[in-house]
């Protein structure tokens, strides 16, 4: 028979192995969900198909599109646009749930759409139901175009997009 304090050495060690092994492999599962994790940006095109600005959607959990007033100010401001008139001052928002981005319509006007990456079809979103967004994906404010890319890289010129 084995010697009681070799085997306890015996399993200890092998307890320790083992907890080495899951933790690593708990390690490599994080970095590679990490990777594969993109940073997207919204990037608010002009009439001519130039970015006009960008917004990083980052850590924040929520971004509000619309028109900004002296009481209620929104990220996407589209106060100066040829189209203001069709906008309202909170007229949709980007939320973040989780790992994932969704456009949420709150214009009472239904002028909220959603064309897919690769897709031709431009949705005319429901008031208050999110829809998931990605890469790719066009969100339409009124005749307004914001561009969903990843937010590494460098756009200047959105094409396919108009």
């Amino acid at each position: 028979m084995a010697d009681p304090n070799t085997v306890i050495l015996f399993l200890v060690i092998s307890v320790i192995a083992l907890w080495g092994i899951v933790i690593c492999l708990a390690v490599f599962h994080i970095v590679e969900f990490l990777k594969k994790r993109v940073r997207m940006k919204a990037l608010v095109l002009d009439g001519q198909g130039e970015v006009r600005d960008e917004y990083e959607l980052g850590k924040q959990r929520e971004l509000l599109i619309g028109k900004s007033t002296p009481s209620n100010l929104v990220n996407i401001d589209f106060s100066d646009s040829a189209y203001a008139g069709s906008i309202q001052e909170e007229h949709a928002s980007l939320v973040r749930y989780g790992a994932y981005w969704y456009i949420c319509a709150r214009a009472n006007n239904g002028m909220v759409g959603l064309r897919q990456k690769g897709g031709d079809t431009v949705y005319k979103l429901r008031r208050n139901i999110p829809y998931r967004i990605q890469c790719g994906d066009i969100i339409y404010i009124s005749y307004e175009k914001i561009i969903i890319r990843n937010g590494t890289a460098a756009v200047h010129r959105a094409e396919n997009s108009t």
